[in-house]
């Protein structure tokens, strides 16, 4: 039921960006009849290319390509379209997984021009301004809470070892190796007499 709607919503957005754009619709016709699965646990979507290079749901096919990704990088998607790319395996018919990650890559979600269609133009600007800001924030606000915290545990309550730490450490146990290896030569030299 879930993967259902699942299809349904993914197959009706990228249907929505795929309308705008007749270069990807022109590069995906040629594998018209071919599948694609899309694995973003917990969700599995399996979409079928159209003559017109339309996508549509399958319902139970052997898929040409095997698309695989985390859950973690779709919201990345939103803001850069090529990141969500970056954390995918491609597996099946490598010209039309090609193909399909080139028209994935390029294909440029306009989240305003589909917000203005409910609230008008300007509040669609202001509210995808908004939203990608607060994006921004959270992100820096992330990377903040991160190295404040890692600062906090190698300096003030020293539960982890620094970088610099750890080298100094790996050095050492090296140089005991190194001493331990010439020490037991000297006792196999020593006995040998």
């Amino acid at each position: 039921m879930i993967d259902t709607l699942a299809s349904q919503a993914a197959v009706g957005a990228l249907n929505r960006l795929l309308e705008r754009e007749t270069w990807a619709r022109t590069k995906l016709a040629p594998f018209a009849g071919r599948s694609a699965r899309f694995d973003v646990p917990p969700f599995a979507l399996l979409l079928r290319v159209t003559p017109e290079g339309r996508l549509a749901a399958e319902a139970d096919a052997d898929p040409a390509v095997t698309v695989r990704a985390s859950l973690a990088s779709l919201p990345l998607a939103l803001t850069d379209s090529k990141a969500l790319m970056r954390d995918v395996r491609l597996e099946g018919d490598a010209e039309f997984a090609q193909a399909l990650s080139f028209v994935l890559q390029n294909l440029r979600p306009e989240p305003e021009e589909e917000l203005s269609r409910f609230v008008g133009d300007a509040a669609a600007q202001r509210l995808v301004a908004l939203a990608r800001s607060a994006l921004a924030q959270a992100r820096s606000g992330g990377e903040r809470l991160a190295q404040s915290t890692a600062d906090y545990f190698t300096a003030e309550q020293p539960l982890l070892a620094t970088r610099v730490e750890v080298q100094a450490f790996g050095a050492e146990v090296s140089t005991l190796r190194d001493d331990t290896e010439r020490l037991a030569k000297r006792i196999e030299r020593l006995e040998g007499r």
